[in-house]
């Protein structure tokens, strides 16, 4: 009884201190923030439990004046922050990367005439990939590069055509994973390799859609998603995914690529 009351009294005369209250203050807003914004991208039960627990520590050491939970919680919440800065390095280049190349511009610049082009042969090419049920992922850079990601496919550098892209797509292509990066009217790349989002995604999505939805959330890019299995269309921009029907997929697509 003792022990409690004096714990007690100890605990009334800390808020009583108003550097105690602004310390208090203070980091319990820093941790909640930072640990509820990380647990809110990674999304993941498992992150949102241990987080909750280890802040909750924190909270009760600082109130308790127990120095060593504090250590050991804060210990423990700098260990899962790196371990899941690392398992989802998206985070750090959508959140670091991307910024700073936002002074540097894509040479992603064509006439009307070879944009006009440029649609025409697309929609060629996903009308025959989805008929035939050829799966592909095709992505064209606008403002943010791509050089990065790019790096993780075959350089190509050839002119877009339907015929190039359905060769590129078929099934006993050596090229067939992965995507192809559009820049302008050329393909500079293909079966590159994207990060998948960790989004929960409603519906069935495959890994196509989802390395789709992971390259949209970290940049401007827009892409075109046609699944092997069903044929169905999507396009993924924004971090959002739309599935489209083919007879309005000009319009949505002339839409998105301005």
């Amino acid at each position: 009884m003792v022990t409690l009351f004096s714990m007690g009294s100890s605990i009334a005369s800390n808020f009583q201190n108003g550097y105690f209250i602004a310390d208090f203050l203070l980091s319990t807003l820093l941790v909640l923030l930072v640990t509820g914004f990380l647990a809110y991208e990674v999304r993941r039960v498992p992150v949102f439990i241990a987080y909750g627990v280890l802040d909750f520590l924190f909270l009760l050491g600082f109130i308790l004046n127990l120095p060593w939970l504090v250590f050991t919680a804060s210990l423990f919440l700098v260990i899962i922050t790196i371990v899941c800065l690392i398992v989802n390095a998206g985070l750090v280049r959508k959140y670091i990367a991307v910024p700073l190349k936002s002074k540097q511009k894509s040479s992603t610049s064509i006439t009307n005439y070879d944009k006009e082009k440029l649609i025409d042969n697309i929609v060629t090419a996903v009308k025959w990939l989805s008929d035939n049920k050829e799966g592909a992922l095709i992505t064209f850079e606008r403002n943010t590069p791509l050089d990065d990601v790019l790096q993780s496919g075959t350089r190509i550098d050839c002119p877009v055509t339907p015929e190039i892209i359905e060769t590129i797509f078929f099934e006993g292509s050596r090229l067939h994973d992965g995507a192809i990066i559009i820049r302008g009217n050329i393909i500079v790349a293909a079966a590159v390799y994207y990060q998948p989002s960790n989004k929960t995604i409603v519906g069935k999505f495959g890994a196509r859609h989802r390395a789709a939805l992971g390259i949209s959330e970290v940049t401007d890019s827009i892409t075109v998603v046609v699944s092997e299995e069903t044929g169905r269309i999507s396009i993924a921009h924004g971090g959002m995914m739309d599935n489209v029907k083919m007879m309005e997929f000009e319009k949505i697509f002339r839409n998105c690529i301005g």
